[in-house]
């Protein structure tokens, strides 16, 4: 007779914890591990890992699948990575809490912030919640390839309570903040993990104004940490003034608020830090002040970045050309017609002759020459770390051309096909070292994968593959980029579900939830990524395929095998406790 549900058998045991490899079996029985060992006895399925990694599902602590959660229970992107469990409600957007007349306000602030289609929100959204317990029953209801969790948003916090004068980023009253911080409370007891906000001048809706709560005062923070905190659980995430390099000065006065608010709240906060283009070393800055911090007993954590945070050009998705009078007319057409016009130099002459009308969002870091320093053919495989000398602006000096006539032509390749890769942060001195070292810090743990976030133009969600097979495969023992495959998965695993407090997964163990990875870490590659129109009202996103994962197992059911969705759904909604 069977004495489990699952048998994995003679894998390479990497147990999240940081220890060293080991050969081992592992056992499930009724979602959990029951085992580990070797000779543990029969099982209903047996499954051959020799050679293979076995190690615990992926905890992804920044996505945006805020919308997509709700219509789409499997999540392809994150799946076929990984991912076990994921957060939400980052960067200080979210759809709860939500007045019926705020429904269409928090879909553009979502698109602006996130660059989700509003098309596909409005398609897919159902509005059957108002406050943020409904919303999170309403997630709860669904089943799921794998388990998500969510935070409480600043954004629809702030214009919930406060209307439109929340919107306009007015300050906040004693009565404003009063009721933030009880309905923080009643988030946090009905399980969220914690609270987040946004102060980067980037993040604004479509409108062009910025997210409710980018100015909000020292008082109306550490009220709603010090509700955070009296539940006994969750963190604050802030996103800083200046992280995407718009006051990059002011980042020093931003990580003395962090440390008021905490010092104030008693309540852990959470910050993205991340190397600059326009100082490259501030982000040492930033972690002295964490350092210093930590030794006063406060805990301000900087979330970073596996690899350089990088958007990708193409003329199916985000390009430099986008807003163009020329382009504009022919921007609707099928993509087959608009390549066509694209190769036709008479149309390619008058394009490059003309000039962008807007002024905010992309249309700014467009008319900023230093972009072509930064933004490289990006490959087939993609070169996440291509050489200097290889930049647009570089080519563009040799070829005595413009940059933007070599940007043209080099997205025409591959039937239009083709990508540049715009290092946005972390490639500042031409080298990975700063990311390196933001990684290896204890103090830190790795998120900013943004999966669900920046559809048409960002595709980072594969950044856990790319960690395994770039730091841990690739690089050599004696090379600098070198991490041990032990540390890079503790990163993925159990750092990642300790600082949320989630002590049931993240590293496997006898008792813990049998959320496992079996990975063929020889053959783990990243594949091109491909606009696909899968979204509600058929809209766009990047996908980006991966081979290498044999299996995943949530709760100890397998959901996929060899990328394959199983159809299995044993994730549900996980509730802070």
């Amino acid at each position: 007779m069977a004495s489990f549900d699952t048998l994995i058998k003679a894998g390479t045991v990497v147990d999240g914890t940081g220890a060293a490899p080991y050969t081992a079996d592992i056992a499930f029985k009724d979602g959990r591990i029951a085992a580990i060992g070797r000779d543990l006895g029969a099982a209903h399925e047996t499954v051959d890992a020799d050679g293979l990694v076995v190690a615990p599902g992926w905890v992804d602590i920044h996505t945006h699948y805020d919308g997509q959660a709700i219509w789409d229970p499997v999540l392809p992107a994150s799946l076929r990575h990984g991912v076990t469990t994921l957060m939400m409600g980052n960067c200080g957007v979210g759809f709860a809490p939500a007045a019926p007349e705020r429904h269409d306000w928090l879909i553009e602030l979502m698109e602006g912030v996130e660059d989700i289609p509003g098309v596909a929100l409005r398609a897919g959204l159902p509005w059957n919640w108002e406050s943020f317990p409904q919303y999170m029953d309403v997630l709860d209801a669904t089943p799921r390839s794998f388990d998500i969790a969510t935070q409480l948003s600043h954004g629809a916090l702030r214009a919930y309570v406060m209307g439109q004068r929340g919107a306009d980023n007015e300050n906040a009253t004693a009565d404003d903040i009063g009721r933030m911080a009880m309905l923080t409370r009643e988030a946090m007891d009905a399980g969220a993990f914690g609270f987040s906000s946004s102060r980067t001048a980037v993040h604004v809706a479509l409108d062009g104004r910025p997210v409710p709560g980018t100015y909000a005062a020292d008082d109306e923070l550490v009220a709603i940490a010090k509700a955070v905190r009296g539940s006994g659980r969750g963190l604050v995430e802030i996103v800083l003034a200046g992280v995407a390099g718009e006051d990059v000065a002011g980042l020093d006065r931003e990580m003395a608020m962090l440390r008021r608010v905490a010092e104030q709240s008693g309540a852990p906060v959470m910050f993205l830090m991340v190397q600059q283009l326009g100082d490259s070393q501030q982000w040492r800055r930033q972690l002295a002040a964490c350092e210093d911090a930590a030794k006063a007993g406060l805990k301000i954590i900087p979330q970073v970045a596996g690899r350089p945070v990088s958007i990708l050009f193409c003329f199916e998705g985000e390009h430099p050309w986008k807003f163009m009078p020329s382009y504009q007319e022919i921007a609707n057409l099928p993509f087959a017609e608009r390549y066509a016009r694209l190769r036709d130099p008479a149309f390619k002459a008058r394009l490059l002759s003309e000039q962008d009308p807007n002024e905010q969002g992309f249309s700014l870091l467009y008319k900023n020459p230093s972009i072509w320093d930064f933004t490289y053919p990006a490959g087939s495989p993609i070169n996440y770390t291509p050489d200097p000398a290889n930049s647009i602006a570089k080519i563009a000096r040799r070829e005595n051309r413009s940059p933007w006539e070599v940007a043209y032509d080099l997205l025409l390749a591959d039937n239009g096909q083709a990508f540049l890769m715009y290092a946005l942060t972390g490639y500042a001195d031409g080298n990975t070292e700063a990311v390196q070292t933001m990684v290896r810090h204890p103090l830190t743990v790795l998120g900013l994968s943004d999966a669900g976030a920046h559809v048409r133009f960002i595709a980072d969600y594969g950044v856990h593959s790319y960690m395994l097979s770039h730091y841990a495969r690739d690089a050599h023992k004696d090379d600098p980029r070198h991490m041990p495959l032990e540390f890079v998965v503790k990163r993925l695993t159990l750092d990642n579900a300790q600082v949320y407090g989630m002590p049931d997964r993240g590293r496997l163990a006898p008792g813990l939830r049998a959320d496992v990875n079996l990975i063929d870490l020889a053959n783990l590659k990243t594949g091109q990524p491909r606009m696909v129109y899968d979204l509600p009202a058929q809209q766009a996103r990047l996908d980006q395929t991966v081979s290498g994962y044999v299996g995943t197992w949530v709760k100890g059911t397998a959901v996929q095998r060899n990328g394959v969705d199983t159809g299995a759904r044993p994730g549900r909604l996980v509730r802070s406790r």
